[in-house]
């Protein structure tokens, strides 16, 4: 699979209405610095690290994958994570991204700090994608993909993480959501 990367602040900052990334259906992944992946797995026991993906991307940094996801359009996804209102209104009623929730979750955030704080995580993230044929096509590559490989703040379908861990997941955005 041929993956396109990008920081997402200099996605951002040089590409406001994002472009440069296709209109098509696909697969993407969120990698976070080592640091900020630690942090944000905390409250997670019972993580493997050893079984996340990693690469040094920038001076040496490693960045760990964290996050699998699909979309049937993938222009309209990384506008969805990078930029969308993260309100008290929009937790409350479901109305936001999986990943915004469970990062303002792990995090231990309140909603009315949450929005500006996970932008700057996330901004600190690169996102890779790669497009594909149709969205069925990226159904099976998440489905193969959370059966074989580890991304520990997955939840739907994930075969890969210990269900104590996903669970846990869910229980602190549940909690954040009150």
């Amino acid at each position: 699979m041929n993956y396109h990367r990008v920081l997402v602040k200099d996605l951002k900052e040089k590409d406001p209405k994002f472009l440069s990334v296709a209109k098509e259906p696909g697969v993407y992944r969120w990698w976070f610095p080592r640091d900020l992946a630690e942090k944000l797995l905390e409250p997670l026991a019972g993580v493997d690290t050893k079984q996340i993906s990693k690469k040094k991307i920038i001076d040496g940094e490693e960045y760990w994958c964290l996050y699998l996801g699909i979309a049937k359009d993938l222009r309209q996804r990384i506008r969805w994570h990078a930029c969308q209102k993260h309100s008290p209104s929009a937790v409350k009623h479901g109305f936001l991204s999986t990943l915004r929730q469970s990062i303002s979750a792990l995090l231990g955030l309140d909603q009315t700090m949450s929005a500006a704080d996970v932008s700057d995580v996330l901004e600190k993230c690169y996102w890779d994608w790669c497009p594909t044929a149709t969205k069925g096509d990226a159904e099976d590559i998440e489905k193969e993909q959370l059966s074989s490989e580890y991304f520990p703040i997955n939840i739907q379908g994930n075969k890969s993480v210990d269900p104590a861990v996903i669970k846990r997941l869910k229980e602190l955005r549940k909690k954040h959501k009150k």
